[in-house]
């Protein structure tokens, strides 16, 4: 009997002991999965994204999290169009990208477009800020299949011409390039005609005459060489284009939670920054190449106060448009406008228009 109560007794020690050690390697096999994050930087590797913000931001995740994600970006459209971002992250077709508010104006991004307007920033560092409490605000509703990140924007938008700009007379019935509805009033309102083109067409558009041209970033410009084809360059802030990380949920959701509440503390608001300190930190170097690179051939000019008001007359147009058009979504236009103007002026920022 004795014998038999010790074998029975050895045998559970032996199972306990293989199930603990089953227990353990399923665990060591979990803690060792690496989980690949594909980014789709729809910019080509030689811009700004990728070498201020994609690259150091794979870095910091690879080194954050251990090795567990693996972080592969794909650059110049390789994945998909800025103008599908939205689509193709809900998709799965990728699991990080940066998405334009302008290309998804009627998405529930909508309420996020209301920074692209005239004169509504200088830059990222006034977007950032008050686009994250607009954002919180308004555009909630529709969006809880994605992940989020802080806003940002690009910085303040010069005009690149392809033709001399002395006065906005100057523009009537210019083929202007336009990247959102709100922007089409705007360019109307001036006299221009626009043309539906997205940033990865703008140099050949330019190019080859399709538009005259192009309100842009003079960062992403410089870089870019538009200065080539439009050597005649506007320096006015004219608007920002908010911009948006987002991530596939699905991706997230396969994280475990020490690593989902990783990134949402501390890696998704660093690629933000990281989005808002390329910028800030190019802009006045790109102003000072894009001078430099025009003056034998074009002219780098800047608005005067006088002219920079007319302009801002002229962008109520589209303004008035975006209420609008808020209103037929089942917004409160005037109401979000009013509390966009308020949020302006609690932060010391000047108004789009008087």
């Amino acid at each position: 009997m004795k014998k038999f109560v010790r074998s029975l007794f050895v045998l559970f020690i032996s199972c306990t002991l293989v199930a603990c050690s089953s227990t353990a390697g399923k665990n060591e096999n979990a803690n060792n999965k690496v989980y690949e994050l594909d980014v789709n930087n729809w910019q080509p590797s030689t811009h700004h994204y990728a070498y201020n913000a994609w690259e150091p931001w794979k870095e910091l995740v690879e080194e954050k999290t251990d090795g567990q994600v693996k972080v592969n970006i794909y650059h110049g459209s390789s994945l998909g169009k800025s103008s599908s971002v939205y689509q193709d992250i809900k998709g799965g077709l990728y699991d990080v990208s940066l998405l334009v508010a302008n290309y998804s104006y009627d998405t529930p991004f909508f309420p996020y477009t209301i920074g692209s307007l005239p004169f509504a920033f200088e830059g990222p560092a006034e977007a950032s800020a008050i686009l994250k409490e607009f954002g919180e605000k308004y555009a909630k509703e529709g969006l809880e299949d994605l992940i989020i990140m802080p806003p940002t924007s690009t910085d303040g938008y010069d005009l690149f011409s392809t033709k001399p700009v002395e006065s906005i007379a100057d523009l009537k019935n210019r083929k202007m390039r336009m990247s959102g509805k709100s922007e089409n009033a705007f360019i109307e309102a001036l006299g221009g005609t626009p043309v539906s083109i997205t940033s990865e067409g703008i140099y050949e558009g330019l190019e080859k005459g399709m538009i005259d041209t192009a309100f842009y970033t003079p960062i992403g410009g410089e870089a870019l060489k538009y200065y080539e084809p439009a050597p005649y360059i506007t320096k006015m802030a004219v608007l920002v284009n908010p911009l948006i990380p987002v991530m596939n949920k699905e991706f997230f959701e396969s994280l475990p939670e020490d690593l989902q509440k990783l990134f949402e503390e501390e890696l998704n608001p660093a690629l933000s920054q990281l989005f808002t300190n390329s910028y800030e930190s190019e802009l006045e170097e790109s102003h000072n190449q894009l001078e430099d690179n025009v003056k034998k051939r074009g002219k780098f000019t800047s608005l005067s106060v006088a002219d920079t008001e007319d302009y801002r007359k002229h962008g109520k147009a589209a303004w008035e448009l975006w209420i609008k058009d808020a209103d037929q979504k089942g917004y409160n236009g005037q109401e979000m406008a009013d509390e966009f103007f308020r949020m302006l002026e609690k932060a010391g920022y000047p108004l789009p228009y008087k």
